[in-house]
């Protein structure tokens, strides 16, 4: 089984997280952020990341681990995903860009079209540290 590597970051709005829709999904929604390339830290690929699908900058003071969680990849059969999800604060407005079609804030009560499996995995251990209603 391959395993595919991402990190993410968390966006936070009243107990709301912001969700990214890339223009090859219909209606799947992800966390901003991506893969991490040969040779990068998780944090450089966060910063790249959300530098192309948010045109924003985060505030790296305000990075903090939450999260890592493993589960079916979506769309693939034959790999499981990976991702440690990060919290921070932008320094600009975050606005679609590249890959990124659409940008929505979203709690538990997601319409299950919207969700993948590692997204399920993400919005069960942010509800249990409260950080999303």
């Amino acid at each position: 089984m391959n395993v595919i590597r991402k990190v993410a970051l968390a966006i936070f709005k009243d107990k709301k997280m912001l969700l990214a829709r890339s223009a090859k999904h219909e209606t799947a929604f992800f966390a901003p952020g991506g893969k991490i390339e040969a040779g990068e830290t998780e944090q450089e690929a966060l910063i790249r990341e959300i530098q192309e699908e948010l045109s924003s900058r985060i505030d790296m003071a305000t990075l903090e681990f939450l999260v890592e969680v493993e589960g079916p990849a979506h769309g693939k059969t034959d790999s499981v995903v990976n991702i440690r999800l990060y919290s921070g604060n932008l320094l600009d407005k975050p606005r679609p860009s590249g890959e990124v079609a659409e940008l929505e804030y979203f709690n538990t009560t997601i319409d299950e079209k919207h969700h993948t499996a590692s997204g399920k995995l993400i919005f069960t251990a942010l509800k249990k540290k409260g950080l999303i209603d």
